[in-house]
């Protein structure tokens, strides 16, 4: 039987640990540069502050990647996590700090606490919880209790308003119930409708683009009117909509694909990107939801974006192989949807800013400035990397056969024992 000490140094949890001080030496490189102009000029202490969120974060990772999910202790700190969470969203709307026209963020001190973020990270805990803990109900039943866990935290959440958080919540949990209880027909049917709508849409996109100027019903479809009262969608919803189906996208759009076409292979080096420097590509979104173009600018392609995607890509798949040797269904279930949730984030994080995707507003894993978000989400990476320490419990001869089982759950196909 494998023993714990082997398990928790394996391969697999070094290579993790490598990828996230990557991972986090690039964002505080990169953050640091966006609030650097010039050697006359005093750097933003951004890059400091981001340090100290680390530091908070990858303590919480090393506790809970230590901590056993089949302990009481787990399961009270998940739904205690989550009761607090949605308290704080129901106080971010109250006494929450207004900063254009939303409410997302609690004052504590110097600090500003997005109590979404937490929520998001919490909600796919107790959602992976439940669905495992009642497996002797009917599914009508389980839905209906399951359900108002994942809604709740989702209205709150876009009534800040944060449609994009408040949508992201949806994937991850959708993802786990495909993989938990999706026929193998069913399965490969839905790959395939998404495969056509993702084809359908960009060919869609680029029409669109291609009519945008002389479109007058398009445009009027999407523009906000004077004194509209807010909906599902407000009115800088429809103004960025407007601007990613127009031929030529916002100022922040037109920028960002500027500044990470202007870095070319090779890059203008650390610190000597100059749209970032000059002011074209906004300070104030740059070290967030723009600094994968500041990476693309000065690392270029070789140095900058193809190591951050490489990194990604290795993150992704170390989750997915702990989805595909889980010893237990909720491990299975919090890999995935963690996954799911990491991809999100790449995915939107990367495509806005090259207009393969509206601006949302969803930073990236360990490289975007911001505290609530990188301290959730380490905390988050630590129950799945806490979900090794159930390998333990299996003999060596089990442990083929656990990931030819798990590895049907994540993928929907039958593997043959050997």
């Amino acid at each position: 039987m494998t023993s714990v000490s082997t398990e928790y140094f394996s391969w697999s949890r070094l290579f993790l640990w490598l990828i996230l001080i990557s991972l986090s030496l690039f964002g505080l490189c990169y953050i640091y540069s966006t609030g650097y102009i010039g050697d006359e000029y005093p750097v933003r202490e951004n890059w400091q502050r981001q340090f100290v969120f680390l530091l908070a974060g990858g303590g919480l990772f090393f506790l809970f990647s230590h901590w056993d999910n089949r302990r009481f202790a787990w399961h009270l700190l998940v739904w205690g996590g989550y009761l607090s969470s949605l308290l704080a969203l129901i106080l971010v709307l109250f006494i929450g700090k207004e900063v254009g026209g939303a409410r997302r963020w609690l004052e504590l001190g110097p600090f500003l606490i997005q109590p979404a973020e937490a929520a998001k990270v919490f909600t796919i805990l107790a959602f992976c919880f439940l669905l495992n803990h009642q497996t002797k109900h009917s599914w009508l039943l389980r839905l209906a209790t399951i359900l108002p866990v994942l809604l709740v935290p989702a209205l709150l959440i876009q009534l800040e308003p944060a449609l994009g958080n408040a949508l992201l919540l949806l994937p991850p949990c959708l993802a786990v119930l495909l993989v938990k209880s999706c026929p193998q027909k069913l399965f490969l049917f839905l790959l395939c409708v998404a495969f056509l709508f993702t084809v359908a849409s960009i060919t869609g996109l680029f029409w669109l683009r291609s009519q945008a100027p002389a479109n007058k019903s398009l445009s009027q479809a999407l523009r906000p009117e004077t004194g509209q009262k807010p909906g599902f969608l407000h009115g800088y919803h429809l103004k960025r909509l407007h601007s990613y189906v127009s031929g030529q996208g916002s100022w922040n759009e037109r920028q960002s694909i500027m500044t990470v076409a202007s870095g070319g292979l090779k890059g203008k080096g650390f610190l000597n990107g100059t749209m970032k420097s000059l002011g074209y590509l906004p300070r104030t979104v740059a070290p967030t939801d723009f600094i994968f173009s500041v990476i693309a600018e000065e690392g270029g392609f070789l140095f900058g974006s193809l190591p951050v995607l490489l990194l990604y890509a290795f993150l992704l798949l170390i989750c997915l192989y702990w989805g595909a040797t889980a010893a237990n269904a909720l491990d299975c279930s919090l890999c995935t949807a963690y996954s799911t949730l990491i991809l999100l984030h790449i995915l939107v994080g990367i495509g806005m800013t090259i207009r393969l995707l509206p601006i949302i507003g969803l930073p990236l894993p360990l490289l975007s400035y911001g505290g609530s978000f990188t301290v959730s989400f380490l905390l988050g990476l630590g129950c799945v990397a806490g979900t090794r320490m159930h390998r333990s419990n299996l003999p060596e001869t089990d442990s083929r056969s656990v990931l030819h089982i798990n590895l049907g759950r994540l993928f929907q196909f039958r593997l043959n024992r050997f």
